[in-house]
């Protein structure tokens, strides 16, 4: 290999400028030589001769003397960077694309390096700054939540408006007396229907023989007797044994806890369905029928437990009046806000035993002003073993069995 490809570019080019310069000199040499000889008759050279001296005397380098020459060509190579060779690839393999894909692999694992220590210098007491957080696209979580709340409201809708069988019992216990081995001076089953806008209200005679399930060694008994005997669990097997329904809720009534149930929602209107007088604690009230009463406590006592003057079963009737009342005072605007109260006071004095669907499924029944259907267990007295029994009809039990064997819709099964 020629020492000249081992220089740079520039080197090159210098030596030839140096090759044109010695042969410019030795055309110098030989113009002169033959200007000596021509030196007579100069004036016949010709044009081009005299042009090519021209410029021969005016490029740099050849009017320069040997010395000066030499004292250039040494300052410009101390002037002069070392030239650094080119490694030779490890394989001997051209230069090409293999080389031009290394120098940017190169310069990308570079580029990161570059970057940090362009980065400026962050004083560690100062808090990181974070980047900004882009905000998520929350697409479409209106109508989830739209749809969630519709099914919500349809398992609700469709729970609270199933019918719900309650059974009231109001024990003859006296003020300030135990309910335990007390009996119940009357009983109403009512099956709330919000559906249909149907209530079924049935009367149940105290007297009622029938079987009772904390008895078995008899075959039947006054109903009235279940409660003195088991309770209100006993009252409710003897229920659901007489009518062929399923009893949801329960609650029990003494003379004490329902004056204070009236009071607890600041009164009641009833119109009185019947005319007759009868004592309560505080007075004597006298009832005319047709005529509404605004009655506290002590005053719907006295009309509620009234019967010396008709039957058990207007006094069932009564009582259903009483707290149809109530249901209408707690259903108006003025009585919403004594519902927690209310509720409070019948669970923990009353027994009260009913959930939020079911306490739902009556408010809403008594909200669209259902049709009350009224009956009573018809029959007549008997006498077993010298006592006195209301013996039931089988037409009219059958009859309120069918009445109470309803569907959703309010129709019979």
């Amino acid at each position: 290999m020629n020492d000249d490809q081992h220089l740079s570019r520039v080197e090159r080019r210098k030596r030839e400028l140096e090759r044109e310069r010695a042969d410019a000199e030795r055309q110098h040499k030989e113009v002169e030589e033959q200007d000596n000889h021509t030196e007579m008759n100069d004036h016949e050279a010709s044009p081009i001769d005299r042009e090519q001296r021209t410029e021969a005397s005016e490029h740099p380098f050849l009017n320069q003397t040997e010395a000066q020459r030499t004292s250039n060509q040494n300052s410009k190579a101390r002037d002069r960077k070392p030239s650094v060779r080119a490694p030779k690839p490890k394989w001997g393999l051209p230069i090409g694309k293999g080389s031009k894909r290394k120098r940017e692999t190169r310069e990308q694992q570079a580029r990161p390096a570059e970057a940090k220590r362009r980065e400026p210098t962050r004083d560690s007491s100062q808090p990181r700054e974070q980047p900004p957080k882009e905000k998520r696209k929350r697409r479409g979580w209106k109508g989830k939540m739209f749809l969630f709340l519709l099914l919500v409201t349809v398992i609700v809708g469709y729970l609270a408006t199933n019918p719900f069988t309650f059974l009231v019992m109001g024990s003859d216990a006296r003020v300030g007396e135990s309910l335990s081995g007390s009996r119940t001076d009357s009983l109403q089953l009512i099956e709330f229907v919000p559906r249909s806008r149907a209530v079924q209200n049935v009367s149940i005679p105290r007297d009622t023989y029938t079987a009772i399930p904390c008895e078995p060694d008899r075959e039947g008994d006054k109903i009235t007797h279940a409660f003195a005997y088991g309770g209100a669990t006993c009252t409710v097997g003897a229920v659901e044994g007489l009518t062929d329904a399923s009893v949801d809720g329960q609650i029990v009534i003494t003379f004490e806890t329902f004056m204070e149930l009236i009071d607890t929602v600041g009164g009641v209107n009833v119109t009185a369905t019947h005319s007759f007088s009868e004592k309560g604690f505080n007075q004597t009230y006298e009832y005319t029928e047709g005529v509404s009463y605004s009655m506290d406590g002590d005053m719907a006592l006295a009309y509620a437990r009234h019967r010396k003057s008709d039957t058990d079963g207007a006094r069932s009737s009564r009582q259903t009046e009483v707290m149809g009342a109530v249901a209408d005072k707690l259903a108006s605007p003025s009585g919403w806000t004594k519902i927690p109260a209310t509720y409070r006071f019948m669970k923990d004095e009353m027994g009260l035993e009913m959930n939020p669907l079911q306490m739902a499924s009556v408010g809403l029944t008594m909200l669209l002003r259902p049709d009350v259907n009224k009956m009573q267990v018809e029959g007549q007295d008997a006498y077993i073993n010298n006592v006195y029994y209301y013996q039931p009809n089988e037409e009219s039990v059958q009859a309120i069995r069918d009445a109470l064997d309803l569907t959703l819709w309010g129709t019979v099964r």
